[in-house]
């Protein structure tokens, strides 16, 4: 390329970079300005934050006690529920185990009359009177009636749970029965239950009821305690 355009391009340049706009000069005290209101908008930011997490810690530890403290009444409640749930049963049972000695009462009762019934047998006066048929009709009504009663009797104690103790011919058991009288059979071991006088109940596997039995005691036994006491205490002289 000639030296001659080069000037040329040069000049167009410089001609070029002289119709540009000077480019305004920095204000160094809004520069200054500037900087400190940032400055300052950071220290009130960090305050802000600085409060804002002084106020989220006081919420949060608000917050740990109101939850320590529904978990510890939530604790003591579900105690007062445990207790008052196990009380109810108790406070039941024992307004109820009255009333079920009543009813087992009242059942003897019909037993009682019913075997009466069943086993009753007209006079000889009542044959003579021709008044045996009608006499017969009206126990057979009585006694159907007493049945009925005492089949409604065991259904509602069924539906208690109360069951009748097995008694007669096995041992005598202190803890269930209590021995009302003696009997003297020589084909039974001492302490069997030879008769029940009256029956003992368990309620819900508990005893309800003693029962009242007849044991046995061997003869040989009673005599030997008859000699015994006749004998008084043996003396040991002293040598």
């Amino acid at each position: 390329m000639d030296t001659e355009i080069k000037e040329q391009l040069l000049e167009q340049f410089r001609a070029a970079l002289d119709t540009l706009p000077e480019a305004p000069e920095a204000d160094a005290a809004g520069r200054r300005t500037d900087l400190y209101s940032l400055f300052a908008e950071l220290v009130a930011l960090k305050n802000e934050v600085r409060l804002e997490s002084r106020q989220v810690k006081t919420a949060l530890d608000e917050f740990r006690a109101v939850f320590e403290t529904l978990q510890a009444s939530q604790t003591q409640l579900g105690g007062e529920l445990d207790r008052a749930r196990n009380a109810v049963p108790e406070q039941r049972r024992a307004a109820l185990k009255p009333l079920l000695l009543e009813l087992v009462e009242l059942r003897d009762r019909f037993e009682a009359g019913l075997r009466v019934l069943n086993h009753y047998r007209p006079t000889l006066w009542v044959r003579l009177l021709g008044r045996r048929r009608r006499e017969r009709d009206l126990l057979q009504a009585v006694a159907q009636g007493q049945d009925i009663s005492l089949r409604r009797l065991e259904q509602l104690l069924n539906a208690q749970q109360v069951v009748a103790l097995p008694a007669e011919g096995r041992p005598l058991d202190p803890h269930t029965m209590r021995a009302a009288e003696l009997d003297q059979r020589s084909d039974l071991a001492n302490g069997i239950v030879t008769e029940e006088l009256r029956r003992g109940y368990l309620w819900q596997g508990e005893l309800l009821r003693l029962a009242e039995v007849r044991v046995n005691r061997r003869p040989e036994t009673v005599v030997e305690s008859a000699q015994a006491e006749d004998r008084g205490p043996e003396i040991v002289s002293a040598e």
